[in-house]
C-alpha cells in the first residue's frame, strides 16, 4: 500500500509558499494534513493567498525531506485575523534530501580556530562549500602551512589540538561553535583546493533554527529563480 503524504513527511519544521511572483517565508503554517488537501493559515493580514484555482508551489521542510508539491488553491477563505487556504494534495510531487537536515551549497565567509594544547590558537579564514543545521564542508586553499593543518586534522591519533571552533559569518548574524572534524576530500581531480566537513557539537538549538531557516530561503530563491530563467 502507497503511503499518503502526511504518512510520509514525518515531522514539519516550516513552510514556503509561491505563487506568481511571490514567496511566502514568514507568517504562514500548515494547520491540517489530510488525504486529500493542505490548509494553510496565515497570521499576518499582508499575506494575500491566491483565489481558488490559481497555481501555487508548496514547499514542507519536514525530518524526512524537502516535500515539493505543484498543484492548485481549492479555496481561500478570510475569517479576521486569519486568511485560510485549503490546496489540493497532487498525485505525484517531489521528494528532496530525504534527511533531517538539508544540506545547501553557500558561500559564506568562515573562520576556522584551532585551540592547541599549548594553549596557543591559530585562525584559519576560508569560505563554506555547503551548510546545513548539523554541520558544514569548507574550501581550503593550500596556502601557507594549511596542507599541514589538513593532515593534523584528518589524523584521528593526534593530540596536538584541545578543540576546534567555527564562526559561520551570515550577512545578519555570526555563529559560533565547537566543530569536530569529520573528513576531507579534493574538491575536484584537478583542484589544489580541499573540501573538509566539520559537524557542529555543543551549539545553541535557536542558532541550529538560524541556519536550517537559511537554508531554506535560499533553496526557495533558486527554485524561484530555475522557474523564472525556464
Amino acid at each position: 500500500m502507497v503511503k499518503s503524504l502526511k504518512d510520509r513527511i514525518g515531522g514539519i519544521k516550516n513552510v514556503r509558499a509561491m505563487w506568481s511572483e511571490t514567496i511566502i517565508t514568514e507568517g504562514i503554517e500548515l494547520k491540517e494534513l489530510s488525504d486529500d488537501y493542505i490548509l494553510l493559515i496565515a497570521s499576518s493580514p499582508s499575506i494575500k493567498f491566491p483565489p481558488s484555482g490559481a497555481d501555487i508551489s508548496v514547499a514542507l521542510y519536514c525530518t524526512n525531506g524537502v516535500f515539493i508539491l505543484e498543484t492548485k488553491v481549492t479555496d481561500t477563505v478570510f475569517n479576521s485575523p486569519y486568511t485560510f487556504c485549503y490546496i489540493k494534495i497532487p498525485e505525484e510531487y517531489e521528494i528532496r534530501q530525504q534527511r533531517e537536515f538539508f544540506r545547501t551549497r553557500f558561500n559564506l565567509g568562515v573562520t576556522l580556530t584551532i585551540y592547541f594544547n599549548n594553549g596557543e590558537k591559530q585562525n584559519i579564514e576560508c569560505q563554506t562549500f555547503d551548510v546545513s543545521g548539523n554541520g558544514t564542508s569548507l574550501i581550503v586553499t593550500p596556502l601557507l602551512d594549511s596542507e599541514n593543518i589538513i593532515k593534523l586534522l584528518s589524523n584521528p591519533e593526534s593530540e596536538k589540538y584541545a578543540q576546534l571552533g567555527l564562526v559561520l559569518h551570515f550577512p545578519e548574524k555570526n555563529i559560533i561553535t565547537k566543530v569536530e572534524f569529520v573528513n576531507k576530500r579534493k574538491l575536484s581531480l584537478e583542484s589544489k583546493k580541499q573540501i573538509c566537513a566539520f559537524k557542529f557539537v555543543r551549539i545553541n538549538p535557536s542558532d541550529v533554527d538560524y541556519i536550517t531557516k537559511q537554508c531554506f530561503l535560499k533553496q526557495m530563491a533558486e527554485q524561484n529563480k530555475s522557474k523564472k530563467e525556464f
